[in-house]
């Protein structure tokens, strides 16, 4: 069985714009000159995908702990839609820094940097060792109040040779400063990995392609991995 919407088809998601070559782009006078096409929250406000992400940046923007505590960090996890949920995380966190939230996107190496590639940045690129002092590694956007941070690969061990902590524990002395917090996890193949990569995760799922066996052998994964699943999506 595959999982279906009822809304109606529509070719929301442009393709991802190629890898840099190195070169740095220039800076323009223009506002959002360098942004990319495909965030739609800014060149077209009214197309399906800036509302689908506008109702999304609100629900997780309100989202809580039973305790109260507002989520530290937030994956989007893909299953066979990387690069739409890639476009929709960018298009959420957009959303959020135009309505005046301090956010923050973590972007990887997995995915040759999309994040950065998206807001027209080159990435700040580091080695795990520097995540613990993770503020050098982040970048302002043009867009007030959106952050961007390259996040190093978290394989293997550190200097002193002893293990990394997971991803999530590392940005930890970050998420304080932002009021949302998402890692674009959606190009990480190794699902322990992306799950590791925040303080929980949403999960991005592909119209009339993903079956709802996937989405439930994912789930059942995730809750073995004590992962907090707050919600999935349907890229539309």
């Amino acid at each position: 069985m595959r999982l279906r919407s009822t809304e109606p088809v529509e070719d929301v998601y442009p393709g991802l714009p190629p890898p840099y070559d190195g070169d740095t782009r220039e800076e323009t006078a223009t506002v959002h000159a360098n942004v990319d096409p495909a965030i739609a929250v800014i060149h077209a406000p009214s197309a399906m995908l800036a509302e689908q992400a506008r109702d999304i940046q609100s629900t997780l923007s309100a989202m809580r702990h039973p305790d109260g505590r507002a989520p530290g960090s937030i994956a989007v996890i893909a299953i066979e839609a990387s690069e739409q949920a890639a476009i929709l995380t960018a298009n959420i966190a957009v959303s959020a820094a135009l309505s005046g939230l301090r956010t923050l996107i973590v972007d990887m190496e997995h995915s040759g940097f999309v994040q950065h590639r998206l807001l027209g940045m080159n990435a700040r690129t580091g080695s795990p060792d520097d995540m613990d002092e993770p503020f050098q590694l982040v970048q302002p956007s043009s867009i007030r109040s959106l952050f961007v941070m390259a996040a190093p690969q978290q394989d293997g061990c550190a200097i002193d040779g002893s293990p990394l902590a997971p991803l999530s524990q590392r940005l930890s002395s970050l998420t304080a400063h932002f009021d949302l917090c998402l890692v674009d996890a959606s190009h990480i193949d190794d699902l322990a990995h992306a799950a590791g990569s925040a303080d929980c995760a949403i999960v991005a799922v592909q119209r009339d392609q993903t079956s709802t066996s996937e989405l439930k052998a994912v789930i059942n994964k995730m809750t073995m991995l004590n992962t907090v699943l707050i919600g999935t999506i349907m890229l539309i």
